[in-house]
């Protein structure tokens, strides 16, 4: 699984945030082929995008490519998009740095 969090909070927040997507993922896909077959080899990588609006960029290309994903929107933050999770080959996040 691969979360997208943004590097405008702070490192600790990023991985809450995260936390956060992830979870949602499972509860929204707990019941998909892809994520029975996640299950039988987890991984779970938090990457790093600058800036929030780079989430959006991600949201839309994720949902071009049919890929499923979650966006974890932050109650405390007037629920500003803060993490994105999504089970992926990952060649697509190649560039992006960890979290």
């Amino acid at each position: 699984m691969y979360v997208l969090v943004t590097k405008e909070l702070d490192e600790t927040y990023r991985n809450v945030q995260g936390g956060h997507a992830s979870i949602e993922y499972t509860l929204k896909y707990k019941d998909s082929k892809l994520f029975q077959e996640w299950r039988s080899d987890p991984y779970l990588i938090h990457l790093g995008v600058r800036f929030h609006s780079s989430l959006k960029d991600w949201k839309e290309k994720l949902s071009e490519l049919n890929i499923p994903h979650i966006v974890w929107k932050e109650p405390d933050l007037d629920n500003q998009e803060t993490a994105i999770a999504c089970i992926d080959t990952g060649e697509i996040f190649r560039q992006l740095p960890l979290a």
